[in-house]
């Protein structure tokens, strides 16, 4: 270990404090344990004589009091009285002895055992004297009780001797405790003197080379290359100040050599951004605002974003948040809708525009994590276009309504009288109504599509047995089913299943899912309507319905099953070749999210059983169970 190294100084310098702390506290410790022990030992030691001394001026008390039971006449219980207490004197002696430290203590309790020997002499001699009650009564008073009050006064020396050795153990406490404080003090002071140097030294040691290194990142702050870090030792601070003067030499160098070519890649990214016809705005992984080209910068002053530094601060939707969120964690972010509807309408520089946002992700923004791009397409003319279809659509179904339905009554009429008419003709007459069934169907998904985007649809809100309705649809359906040579099959695992909801409306969904898997499927195929409904976890009242029209078709490729929801759009457009016998307005399947999603609930196209076909799948979060509403 060498001792340069910053490491090992600082280790070493940890030593010596930690050394000095854990001696001060093991010498505290040490004296204030052993003044504990000796004043607790003096003060047992104490106590302990002060209750002996009470019991022997106890015991001879008593004894007295039998000797004077005796003078009374009553020989037997003075006799019993007088050995029991000078047995409990001599027990109390006993202790009392090795309790006496000093020749003092030791003289006061000789003196006590020849006093008491000279009483209880007296009193056997008293007790053997035959003169009258009155003459021993005057030996005991002129004898006997003196010996006593000298033995008593034996016991009081000894406490008073006991007090004076508690004094001076209190003094010799005090002396000792002063001493160790001294001590304490002393080493403390001097680990507080340690402290300070080392302190300083490792300071000087520190501070000194990073002042270096601060004045000399402020030099390359000013652009100032040439500056260099003096280097004063080879510890890690001088590693660092080496480390650093390279890489000092090194942005000089890349500054000769390659700050042209930065500067003109700036020059160039920022000129692509500004000649894009589209608004770009950059966003880096930690959700800031990074770079805005100039129709960027002018659209968010017309949003009255333009100060906005992150993404949250943008006027935009939630779903563009959550999108451009899970782009920069570099998930799968939800899909925007391209719908013209969403578009935003803005007005810039007295032109109003409309422009569609859409989220790209920008790979490799910084190692290994992922940046994001909004790009606001300008869609005014496509939305004008889409506005001006509708507008036709709209006028088109309105003027061949009309027409439509003369032309039907006509029909109609001659289908009630067909024995004027061949077998050929019948067959023409049932394929011409047949046609203008069909076309009535699509005037009236034209005019609700009209209603629809005018936002003028009406639901007759009422209860709507799912069961029934699928079985009438299918019903009305299954001749198509039956001359196509196609299986249809309405499986029912939701008895019961009442949805609040209109059914001309929901009717009109499952004709056209159902028209849908018929156009779909080949010939010998089969189309199965499936309802059920799971809980939701508040119990049998409270459900969420299901309802899926499965076939056994070509099936939608993945890319295309969220676009089959989209107005005018045609899976079979997006193929080579289009499927035979296949026609449509490309309009049934957008009528039918409109229709679910006023209702609440939600559509989605999935692929079939066994990786077949396709199934259509709808869902309630609400419905009736049992006649009860939600």
């Amino acid at each position: 270990m060498q001792f340069n190294s910053l490491t090992t100084r600082f280790l070493v310098a940890g030593c010596l404090l930690v050394a000095a702390t854990v001696g001060c506290g093991a010498w505290s410790v040490f004296t204030f344990l052993r003044l504990s022990a000796v004043v607790g030992e003096t003060l047992r030691d104490s106590e302990e004589t002060v209750d002996l001394t009470v019991t022997l001026s106890d015991a001879l008390e008593r004894e007295d009091d039998a000797l004077l039971l005796f003078l009374t006449g009553k020989e037997e219980p003075a006799r019993d009285s007088l050995f029991a207490q000078r047995r409990r004197f001599e027990e109390a002696y006993q202790r009392l002895l090795p309790l006496m430290h000093t020749v003092v203590e030791k003289e006061a309790a000789a003196d006590l055992r020849s006093h008491v020997d000279a009483y209880r002499e007296l009193g056997d001699e008293l007790r053997r004297h035959g003169g009258s009650a009155a003459t021993r009564y005057d030996i005991y008073h002129q004898q006997v009780n003196p010996a006593l009050r000298k033995a008593v006064a034996d016991c009081g020396q000894i406490r008073a001797l006991n007090f004076g050795e508690m004094k001076q153990a209190g003094v010799g406490a005090r002396k000792e405790a002063q001493r160790s404080s001294g001590i304490v003090a002393v080493i403390s002071l001097a680990a507080m003197v340690l402290s300070a140097v080392v302190t300083i030294r490792l300071a000087r040691s520190v501070l000194v080379p990073v002042h270096e290194l601060a004045r000399s990142a402020e030099a390359i702050r000013r652009n100032d290359l040439a500056y260099r870090v003096p280097v004063h030792s080879r510890d890690e601070l001088g590693q660092l100040a080496e480390a650093f003067n390279r890489m000092a030499e090194t942005l000089a160098e890349y500054r000769h050599s390659s700050l042209g070519e930065l500067l003109l890649a700036k020059a160039t990214l920022e000129a692509t951004l500004a000649a894009l016809p589209d608004a770009v705005v950059v966003i880096d992984p930690d959700a800031r605002i990074v770079s805005k080209n100039p129709l960027a910068s002018e659209i968010l002053r017309a949003l009255g974003g333009d100060g906005a530094s992150h993404l949250r601060d943008l006027p935009l939707r939630p779903d563009v948040f959550v999108a451009a969120e899970a782009t920069l964690r570099g998930e799968p972010s939800p899909e925007i809708r391209a719908d013209l509807s969403q578009a935003l309408p803005i007005a810039i520089n007295g032109r109003a525009m409309k422009m569609l946002l859409t989220v790209a992700p920008i790979r490799e923004f910084l190692p290994h994590r992922q940046g994001a791009a909004l790009v606001l397409a300008d869609v005014t003319d496509f939305a004008r276009l889409d506005e001006l279809r509708g507008e036709l659509v709209a006028v088109a179904s309105h003027e061949l309504k009309t027409p439509l339905t003369a032309l039907r009554m006509n029909l109609l009429l001659l289908q009630e009288r067909p024995d004027n008419l061949t077998a050929r003709q019948q067959e023409i007459l049932a394929a011409a109504v047949e046609g203008v069934e069909e076309l009535g169907s699509t005037i009236d998904e034209l005019l609700d599509l009209t209603r629809i985007e005018a936002g003028q649809l009406r639901l007759q809100q009422e209860r709507v047995d799912l069961s029934t309705l699928a079985q009438q649809t299918a019903q009305a359906l299954r001749p198509r089913f039956e001359d196509a040579d196609i299986r249809l099959q309405v499986v029912n695992d939701a008895p019961g299943a009442l949805v609040r909801g209109d059914p001309a409306r929901l009717k009109i969904v499952l004709a056209n899912l159902l028209v849908n898997a018929l156009k779909y499927t080949p010939r010998g195929g089969e189309v199965v309507v499936r309802q059920w409904h799971d809980g939701n976890g508040d119990g049998a009242s409270r459900r969420i319905c299901h309802l899926s029209v499965t076939d056994t078709g070509r099936g939608v490729p993945p890319e295309f099953r969220e676009r089959v929801f989209e107005k005018f759009f045609r899976v079979e457009h997006q193929r080579d070749g289009a499927q035979e016998g296949v026609r449509g307005a490309g309009i049934g399947l957008y009528l039918c999210r409109q229709i679910v999603e006023a209702h609440g609930g939600t559509i989605r196209c999935e692929v079939g059983d066994h990786n077949r076909g396709t199934r259509i799948h709808i869902q309630f979060d609400e419905f009736l169970v049992e006649g009860r509403v939600l």
